[in-house]
């Protein structure tokens, strides 16, 4: 028995080693990591990170001196136990590349890494000419009329919310009312709900229902993402509350989407300009005599996929830019000038306000830099493909097909090479930098198609909450603000489907 458990042994130890060596070959002997376990994939991903294990949050707690110390603008990491090999990128040059070749050489989202498998295909998770169809629908749906709304909106949101704010208040739940600020910004101008501040507890109407039910939905999207779908049958109370509010949220849907559909049918003569929310627009492309077409199930998946992306990874932004601007008052200050100087109305703010607010945006872009909303977006590579690298020397890299390539969020966000001085806070960097390259949306054909309603929104509530109020981030006894800065970095993790700063306490006072 021995003998034989000794034979299996060397076998299997034979075998991984074969597999091993296969892949490094298959990579190109590109230089790398070599964990024991893939960190982004069962069982390696629920193992914390450790002296052994890299752990899923490997980018952001290497985030320093990650890929070699930033000297590799391409690694691969290979592991030696369990999971496969990807390449990893991580400079601004390399992705950019990659985000170029995204139509042109048909590289593919994948699944596993999407929301298709919860409430099926959109822009999102489509890939080829499906992702075309989807686009050609999607984006013509985010127009300036929308954008007005958003502006719209922002104030009468903001008025509401401001009601709960007070002077030389501490605010000790800041993420939890950002976040709820983006859901009903998502509701309003997204789904086009008039969904108040308050939500409402015991009301019973269709709305009041979808709202709370959606709540919890959007809190808990990495549960359905990881579960199987029989964990949802087991007798556990609050699994059993989540699984029916994902059921209501998506039975009501069908709802809503049956009635805007009646309503579009009635008044499709006024135009599709009459449209005011994106909901509605998605709508209309189920007609027959749309050039381009949804399903309804699709303009579900669509709405969906955009609540989620734009709630989570704006209130993420939000939330950083506030700590920064509290961390740093001279920051604070600038933006504060810029909206007394080019907004003369608050009340009355309009989207030329909104676009003139050139340094209260670039400070929402350094923290969302700082504090990138995503860890890292992966790419299987269907056809060969040559990657240009700079670092450590020149020279063009063979991708092979069916190799998987990683585009390392933080460690881009973070390159000293592409941003001097990487770990301050200098929202300058942004001044008059095209669209096309605040990577934290994305470049190329797939760049987030909700980056102008994700912009507009920040910067309006942006420039109500500091025309209203100082920020202070507070800070421990005796702490300074270096210190503070590092703190809040460490504290930094994923919520829900977004990575953010913890609830870091701010106090406000208001100004004269």
């Amino acid at each position: 028995m021995f003998s034989f458990s000794a034979y299996m042994g060397a076998i299997l130890v034979a075998w991984r080693v074969l597999r091993f060596l296969r892949l490094l070959h298959a990579h190109g002997y590109v230089k790398g990591y070599r964990p024991l376990l893939d960190p982004h994939s069962l069982p390696g991903n629920a193992i914390p990170a450790n002296w052994w294990h890299m752990g899923f949050m490997w980018p952001w707690i290497q985030r320093k001196n990650a890929h070699f110390n930033h000297t590799h603008d391409l690694t691969t990491l290979i592991p030696l136990l369990m999971g496969n090999g990807a390449y990893f990128a991580a400079s601004v040059g390399v992705v950019k590349q990659i985000w170029g070749n995204d139509a042109r050489a048909g590289l593919l989202k994948p699944v596993d890494f999407t929301t298709e498998s919860v409430w099926g295909t959109s822009i999102v998770s489509a890939n080829g000419e499906d992702w075309k169809r989807h686009r050609r629908v999607v984006a013509p749906a985010f127009t300036t009329k929308l954008f007005s709304r958003v502006v719209q909106e922002s104030a009468s949101l903001y008025s509401s919310m401001k009601h709960e704010l007070g002077s030389d208040r501490v605010i000790a739940d800041l993420r939890s009312l950002l976040h709820r600020f983006t859901l009903v910004m998502v509701c309003r101008c997204g789904f086009g709900m008039a969904v108040s501040w308050n939500q409402s507890g015991t009301s019973q109407d269709e709305l009041a229902i979808f709202d709370r039910a959606l709540s919890v939905a959007s809190s808990t999207l990495v549960h359905r993402l990881i579960f199987p779908k029989w964990v949802w049958s087991l007798p556990i109370k609050s699994l059993r509350h989540i699984d029916q509010s994902w059921k209501t949220v998506l039975t009501l849907l069908d709802s809503i989407a049956a009635s805007k559909q009646a309503q579009y049918s009635s008044e499709k003569e006024l135009g599709e300009e009459h449209a005011k929310d994106l909901f509605t627009k998605l709508i209309s492309a189920t007609d027959e005599d749309s050039k381009y077409t949804l399903t309804p199930s699709e303009v579900t998946g669509n709405m969906l996929s955009l609540l989620f992306a734009g709630n989570e990874t704006t209130a993420s932004a939000l939330m950083s830019t506030l700590v920064f601007l509290g961390l740093y008052p001279e920051e604070q200050e600038k933006a504060y000038q810029e909206i007394l100087r080019e907004v003369k109305s608050i009340a009355d703010m309009d989207l030329r306000d909104v676009a003139n607010l050139k340094y209260v945006l670039a400070c929402m872009h350094e923290a969302h830099r700082l504090v990138p909303a995503t860890i890292n977006l992966p790419r299987d590579v269907p056809e060969d493909m040559i990657i240009r690298s700079d670092r450590p020397v020149q020279k063009d890299i063979l991708v092979k097909a069916g190799s998987r390539i990683i585009i390392d969020t933080m460690a881009v966000c973070h390159n000293p090479h592409d941003f001097p001085n990487p770990e301050t806070f200098n929202p300058s960097r942004w001044h008059d930098v095209p669209d096309h390259d605040i990577i934290m949306f994305g470049s190329g054909p797939r760049a987030c198609v909700g980056r102008r309603f994700a912009q507009t929104e920040a910067v309006c509530f942006l420039a109500h909450f500091l025309r209203d109020w100082e920020v202070e981030t507070v800070l421990l006894e005796g702490e300074t603000r270096e210190e503070c800065f590092e703190r809040i970095m460490a504290g930094a993790s994923l919520y829900g489907t977004a990575f953010g700063l913890g609830e870091v306490p701010v106090r406000i006072r208001a100004r004269d």
